[in-house]
């Protein structure tokens, strides 16, 4: 009797077995891998501190979390940092999420937020990108665990919206690694972590203990520099978001059941020029002639879809500050050629201006626009396209080869217009003449908002007036999205990864 119940016994365990194994299998099959194509992938890896540029914010932005947000219409949102006040005009209380971790394990606390700021103003952090958006701070005191006072050399109004950028890395990891490490084997607190880091391809997968816990099982980014291979990537179903596209790519995309998204971007785009090179744009009349002869609204229309506005200013429309009163140089070419006249240029001359091409939207076909509004008063225009790792070391160390670069005024990650005015205090700039620096300064320190907004316009008015630009047009993004993909709403740069679905 006792044998009697075996075969029962092992049927029961057999189909235990297959149940086990179909539900593994569906788990298999259920996983979800959300695959992103972009330009460029960091090139110090995880030192999140290292570069303040959008490509690298892309990615950063899935592993690390700052303290603050900041929202489209320039309002500070809590992160990490659940609320803060000011105590003084020199001192700020920052009240830390609890229950946060690393993804190692470590526990967010102030340790994490004195480590990382603290290094940012040191002698050694100053080399890092990030650190210019918090050179105001002088020193971070832990209160207790959940509490930090950030002490500033100076009033600073705008500090909960520029501490947007300084995104926290595990203390313990980076003690033990070194900052070489540790970019090697990076840590946050972010939705995802990193398993895999290549050259051109980033693997990770969820942090599952995360206080954002992402939809997706996996993230994977694929550097393609090339527009057209990224919107490739996603109708030949090997990608699902192709960060920054063409917008004549939107039509091929639709046409396949796959859709966009149009976000702007944190800046006006321009082309600076380096009057300090001497030459033709060393003469005012020079630059003013040049931003008339250019047809804004004409290419607007014909390559962006008429989804952005024409720069009016050195700010984008939507930063604190904007001075709606400042409008766009208007297309007269009449005027630009008096003007060169004036200036002895009447035969014209070559502009050579260096840009990273394929970044922002359509722009090698902008520039061909620009470069025929150009010739057509006189002045021939030549780009020279140059990788985003030369344009940032020539950004911060000079060493152009041309009169001009392709930049954009940015005001991330506070929307505030100063951001663009801060760097004639930091590190000079090619617009930074000296009989505007008393306005910055006290611009710098005014802790009154509308006494602080009516010096910021004194200056863009200065610099409308005086251009230092050629001003082209306030930033705009067109990604691309498989039909599978929701929930994509990136805000100010910051891709929300962790809210991003993906279905079969």
């Amino acid at each position: 009797m006792k044998h009697s119940h075996m075969p029962h016994i092992r049927n029961q365990i057999t189909a235990t077995f297959f149940a086990l194994i179909t539900l593994c299998a569906a788990h298999a099959h259920a996983e979800k891998h959300l695959r992103v194509t972009t330009y460029s992938l960091p090139l110090a890896q995880g030192n999140v501190h290292r570069s303040t540029s959008s490509s690298e914010i892309y990615i950063h932005t899935a592993m690390f979390d700052p303290l603050t947000i900041v929202d489209e219409s320039a309002k500070v949102l809590p992160w990490l940092a659940e609320r803060w006040e000011s105590r003084d005009p020199l001192t700020w209380r920052f009240y830390l999420r609890k229950g946060v971790s690393f993804s190692n394990g470590e526990k967010f606390t102030a340790d994490a937020v004195a480590t990382n700021l603290n290094y940012l103003i040191s002698p050694e952090g100053k080399r890092e990108s990030v650190s210019r958006t918090v050179t105001s701070i002088a020193r971070v005191d832990i209160i207790d665990d959940y509490t930090v006072d950030i002490v500033t050399h100076f009033p600073n109004i705008m500090l909960p919206g520029e501490i947007a950028m300084a995104r926290m890395m595990a203390p313990g990891q980076w003690r033990r690694l070194g900052m070489e490490g540790f970019a090697k084997e990076p840590v946050g607190t972010g939705p995802f972590k990193v398993d895999r880091w290549d050259a051109a391809r980033i693997e990770l997968s969820a942090f599952t203990g995360s206080w954002i816990r992402p939809k997706s099982d996996k993230l994977t980014f694929l550097k393609l520099p090339d527009a057209v291979s990224r919107t490739q990537a996603i109708l030949s179903n090997n990608a699902d978001i192709a960060i920054v596209i063409g917008p004549e790519d939107v039509a091929v995309l639709e046409a396949a059941g796959h859709t966009h998204h149009i976000s702007r971007g944190t800046g006006t785009m321009g082309l600076a020029f380096l009057k300090d090179k001497g030459g033709p744009i060393a003469d005012k009349r020079v630059r003013l002639a040049l931003n008339y002869a250019v047809n804004k609204e004409r290419y607007i229309a014909a390559l962006l879809n008429n989804a952005v506005l024409p720069a009016s200013q050195a700010t984008p429309s939507y930063a604190i500050a904007f001075d709606p009163s400042l409008k766009p140089f208007e297309y007269d070419p009449a005027k630009a050629r008096a003007l060169l006249k004036e200036a002895g240029y009447e035969k014209g001359f070559t502009l050579v201006a260096e840009a990273i091409l394929g970044g922002s939207a359509a722009d090698t076909a902008i520039f061909q626009y620009i470069a025929q509004d150009l010739a057509a008063v006189g002045v021939t225009l030549e780009m020279r396209s140059i990788p985003n790792s030369e344009m940032i070391k020539k950004v911060n160390f000079g060493g152009w080869a041309g009169q001009a670069y392709n930049i954009d005024f940015n005001v991330k990650p506070s929307l505030d217009a100063y951001r663009t005015l801060d760097v004639c205090l930091t590190r000079g700039g090619y617009y930074c003449d000296e009989d505007l620096m008393p306005i910055i300064r006290a611009a710098r320190v005014e802790f009154d908002m509308n006494k602080r907004v009516v010096l910021v316009r004194q200056l863009l008015k200065r610099l409308r007036d005086d251009p230092p630009t050629l001003y082209m047009h306030e930033t705009v993004m067109f990604d691309g999205l498989h039909k599978r993909v929701s929930g994509y709403k990136p805000m100010n740069l910051i891709i929300n990864y962790h809210q991003i679905d993906v279905t079969e």
